[in-house]
């Protein structure tokens, strides 16, 4: 059982572990009047709300809901005369809820339902505006309270999608350690701790068990909680969410209904061979004129622009790279070997390949999104600072 919260972040209490439902129960009865408190759910996980949060009113969006401002009108207008939501639910809509809760500036509290994503105790929301994939600040939840009765028997596919976007904390932790050597990027030596600390708990546990769900659950929190203290996504999104998030924005590709913390998982696998194979550090030119980016990015390409000037690496030469050789092999030494990582994913049932999450497993393909996922955010990244083949 996890309970507690040892970092100064605003979720408190935090508990994950048998009784927490009960214990979210008592938390609103003492906090709020049951009328004025909204349960947001979604069709999948309604039951769930009606069990846990019997006698409280409820909102469920229909069928399979995206992280779209727009669907989260309806939501505002139902709760703008609440004091408190619950999100009751995994990764969209915990997305929704808070994004709405920060616009109408009331608290949330998070009930999730399966070990699937590691944005539930996050203080940003990402979302799908237009088609591009945008983070926005948002609240972070007052409390958190996560029953393994309920989550560890999710569906196979959610504990594996949460491993995915675990591991994928592998090149994230190692593109902070890279903007760090190249542009002085501060590292927060206890969030990255932290950061690592959750990655490596999921690494070491036994997948299969109830009590992996829980630690895996425990990972994704602690990971959520890591960037709601950095007041950002940087210890938890590196170049294998960049990757995820151009697939998700169905640029150069057709949708998928593949999981966001599968798509990460293949992400990783992908930049890792690529990653653990650097020899030579090429100083990549990132180009931002609008007939360049145009092509792969259509409607979105003025807003691809806005998101990336100024050029974070603007002024950086070659000299840099070669000056910082040694300082950049030392942290691809620390990367883990590929091989390592996927038989982890085997032995938890993840997606592996581009073809598993739908998407077209050809070297063209592999080239166009190394080539334009850098793009996704203005975030320095080992993909957005040299050529990766």
């Amino acid at each position: 059982m996890l309970e507690g919260n040892k970092m100064k972040t605003a979720t408190s209490p935090v508990m994950i572990g048998d009784g927490a439902a009960r214990a979210a129960r008592k938390y609103i009865s003492q906090n709020f009047a049951e009328k004025s408190v909204l349960a947001v759910c979604d069709t999948n996980t309604e039951p769930i709300a009606k069990e846990v949060f019997d006698g409280i009113e409820r909102f469920a969006f229909p069928g399979d809901v995206i992280a779209d401002p727009e669907l989260a009108s309806p939501l505002s207008e139902r709760a703008a005369a609440k004091k408190c939501l619950i999100a009751v639910g995994s990764g969209t809509v915990h997305d929704l809820v808070r994004h709405t809760a920060h616009e109408l500036g009331i608290p949330f509290i998070s009930f999730p339902t399966a070990p699937s994503v590691d944005g539930f105790a996050s203080s940003v929301a990402a979302m799908t505006v237009s088609g591009q994939k945008v983070t926005f600040p948002s609240s972070p939840p007052v409390a958190l309270f996560a029953e393994p009765e309920i989550f560890a028997h999710a569906p196979a596919n959610l504990l594996a999608a949460g491993v995915g976007d675990m591991l994928g904390k592998y090149i994230s932790l190692f593109d902070w350690r890279v903007a760090n050597i190249v542009i002085g990027e501060r590292i927060d030596g206890q969030i990255y701790a932290l950061e690592q600390s959750a990655l490596e708990k999921v690494a070491k546990a036994e997948p299969g068990s109830r009590e992996f769900a829980v630690r895996l659950m425990g990972a994704l929190v602690t990971s959520g909680l890591a960037m709601q203290a950095a007041g950002n996504s940087r210890p938890a999104s590196g170049s294998e969410h960049h990757l995820s998030h151009l697939w998700e924005m169905h640029c150069i590709n057709e949708p998928t209904a593949a999981l966001h913390g599968e798509k990460v998982g293949v992400a990783t696998l992908l930049l890792l061979n690529r990653y653990r194979s650097l020899e030579k550090f090429i100083l990549r030119k990132n180009r931002y004129e609008r007939e360049y980016l145009l092509p792969a990015f259509g409607k979105l390409t003025d807003g691809i622009i806005r998101e990336n000037l100024p050029d974070p690496l603007s002024g950086l030469t070659q000299k840099t790279l070669d000056d910082k050789k040694g300082e950049l092999q030392n942290a691809i030494s620390l990367l883990p070997e590929p091989d390592f990582v996927r038989g982890l994913m085997a032995s938890c049932g993840c997606k592996m390949t581009l073809a598993s999450v739908g998407l077209p497993d050809t070297p063209e393909f592999v080239s166009k999104s190394l080539e334009f996922a850098p793009y996704v955010r203005r975030r320095v990244t080992m993909l957005k600072l040299c050529h990766i083949g």
